[in-house]
């Protein structure tokens, strides 16, 4: 009994062992891609070159650019001021790691020739409670700053880790599909660019 008690511990050690140490290749590949800004909120920023593009044909491409990448539930644009080349969304990702959510903020700034996109990720929100018949009645919320990487003593590492992975490959690809739609337009550029 003694002996089965101590192999059941060590396989549980060791899968946990190596699920820390995937989390910790997942952390480490993405370590200095991020920075905090002054609330601890992780933000992830690219300045996209588009020379050949005026201040408005940029604007325009941004505000497309939702249409194409959100639907309307996961998306809220706050401010898209034309003048001043800034829209300003908040938004979530849904399915993150364990039916986490993902919130999270845009700032999308243009000017003639270029445009800058800030990615702030905010806030997770997760499943507390599910009913009998596997549907989650209620939600928690946790601020990404409170956890693992942000916050070194925060607690359940793996699912964190992992959460906090896939939260940020997923608003770079975000951030790599905007590119995209600046440089491109949101469809192709034999579309965008055909006479009808």
């Amino acid at each position: 009994m003694k002996k089965t008690l101590l192999v059941s511990a060590l396989l549980i050690c060791s899968k946990f062992a190596v699920l820390s140490q995937n989390v910790d290749e997942k952390l480490f590949s993405i370590k200095g891609k991020w920075i905090l800004d002054d609330k601890k909120n992780v933000t992830i920023q690219r300045v996209i070159e588009a020379p050949f593009l005026s201040k408005e044909d940029i604007y325009n491409r941004a505000l497309n650019f939702f249409a194409y990448h959100y639907i309307e539930e996961n998306i809220k644009i706050i401010n898209a001021d034309k003048s001043q080349g800034l829209v300003v969304a908040r938004g979530v990702f849904e399915n993150l790691h364990n039916n986490c959510r993902g919130w999270h903020a845009i700032k999308i700034d243009v000017k003639d020739g270029k445009a800058r996109i800030l990615v702030t990720l905010t806030e997770y929100q997760y499943p507390k409670n599910i009913s009998s018949d596997g549907v989650f009645n209620t939600w928690a919320h946790s601020k990404v700053s409170d956890e693992i990487p942000v916050n070194a003593k925060g607690s359940k590492y793996v699912y964190w880790g992992n959460t906090f992975y896939s939260f940020f490959t997923t608003a770079t690809s975000l951030v790599d599909s905007f590119e995209i739609a600046v440089k491109e337009g949101n469809t192709s550029k034999e579309i965008e660019s055909s006479s009808w």
